[in-house]
């Protein structure tokens, strides 16, 4: 009995001195993964000067599978030379995994808007910022580059970069 006393009490100190070196600040340190993926874009304008926009999302994501999103976007003229816009780019998104998980995202970025062909020419960053279920306390970043056209309010994007959960 006083052996099996002796190894209760060192497994709880060893127990208790590897919960201090790897604590809860240790496991929280998700691994960082790979992101890639693409999503088709249907976009709505909100106002006549396409500065606001909502935009729905049909994704296949690294980590999230088929998913679908939501975006909300601003955009601020920045310069025009000839037909061709220059603006500064920001949104919020949303994206949904098929289970209901949500990753949340804020985007920065450039574009370019050519307002005789209406294409639309876009890159920037995705930052993630958490969401619910395995998501979160996601972090990380993609890099996000796509094109649109004010015509057809059609688009597509591409993602690559690292997201933590």
């Amino acid at each position: 009995m006083k052996h099996r006393s002796f190894f209760v009490r060192h497994s709880l100190m060893a127990g208790v001195v590897l919960a201090q070196a790897f604590g809860p600040a240790a496991w929280a340190d998700a691994p960082s993964r790979p992101y890639h993926g693409s999503c088709a874009t249907v976009v709505t304008p909100l106002d006549d000067q396409f500065l606001q926009l909502h935009i729905d999302l049909d994704c296949i994501l690294t980590g999230l599978g088929k998913a679908t999103g939501v975006a909300t976007q601003t955009n601020t003229v920045v310069s025009q030379n000839g037909p061709v816009i220059v603006q500064v780019i920001a949104n919020t998104t949303q994206y949904t995994a098929a289970n209901g998980d949500v990753l949340n995202q804020s985007f920065e970025g450039m574009a370019l808007l050519n307002l005789v062909t209406g294409e639309v020419q876009y890159m920037g960053t995705e930052t993630f910022l958490g969401g619910t279920g395995r998501f979160a306390d996601a972090s990380g970043t993609s890099q996000l580059t796509g094109t649109a056209s004010l015509f057809t309010g059609n688009g597509f994007y591409t993602v690559n970069g690292t997201v933590a959960y």
